[in-house]
């Protein structure tokens, strides 16, 4: 039914047309009566052409939208929520980059917990719990006096790696130590898989704030994808063993 709408002048103007032609080869109708049909026939196609451009200029600029022009950053960023909105279900390698990562690993803990048991891989990059790297972590978050509540998130952190580093299963667990404040949290599942996700939390300088994040999918993403694939191994290889 909405073809048939968006065709209503096409089909009136093929109807006028049969209409005076059929009344012009039987000499029924006088001139004036044909040149009106005529020029109403022409109208109607002059509508249907103008209504036609309209259409085209309306798909020129969505594709100009889409296409050209930069996208609206709400479609890239999202408020982060600790890595809880990425999904780890049958993941085989996860690679975890942040300052204490204290809630992402509490949040993700049974994936963690499975993704070992059944062979897998997980490694874990934080800042340094007894380095000179927590007050600068603090500084970063304006708020130099801050040091021990770093600290204090890091307990808890590595307590929970250690639980699952000791529990039965045929994985790996290896947990890396910094003393830098890396410039953004990450959390790849299979990262070097074709399959591979990335999930990116970009940190900003508010204590404790909610900060923006971005999900890169290998093959969509994939200059992008990479240049955050080669930072994750960049961190890792920084890191010295916990």
């Amino acid at each position: 039914m909405a073809r048939i709408w968006q065709s209503l002048d096409l089909i009136a103007a093929l109807v006028v047309s049969l209409t005076v032609g059929t009344l012009g080869m039987f000499d029924v109708a006088d001139g004036p009566t044909l040149s009106g049909a005529t020029l109403a026939t022409l109208g109607v196609l002059a509508g249907g052409v103008l209504h036609a451009r309209f259409q085209v200029g309306g798909l020129v600029r969505l594709t100009r939208q889409h296409l050209v022009d930069p996208p609206p950053a709400d479609r890239l960023l999202h408020p982060s929520a600790p890595g809880a909105d990425a999904s780890l279900a049958g993941a085989r390698e996860i690679d975890i980059v942040g300052v204490t990562l204290n809630r992402t690993v509490r949040n993700h803990a049974a994936a963690l917990a499975q993704c070992l048991r059944q062979g897998g891989t997980v490694r874990v990059a934080v800042i340094d719990p007894e380095g000179a790297v927590l007050g600068e972590a603090a500084r970063r978050s304006t708020a130099p006096d801050a040091a021990h509540v770093f600290a204090h998130r890091l307990r808890p952190t590595l307590a929970l790696l250690d639980e699952l580093a000791a529990a039965p299963g045929r994985g790996r667990l290896e947990v890396r130590l910094l003393d830098f404040v890396p410039a953004f949290g990450l959390l790849a599942v299979n990262g070097r898989q074709a399959d591979g996700r990335l999930h990116v939390d970009i940190y900003s300088h508010t204590f404790g704030g909610t900060e923006p994040a971005m999900a890169l999918h290998s093959g969509r993403d994939h200059p992008w994808y990479q240049h955050f694939l080669g930072e994750l191994e960049q961190i890792w290889a920084a890191g010295r063993p916990h």
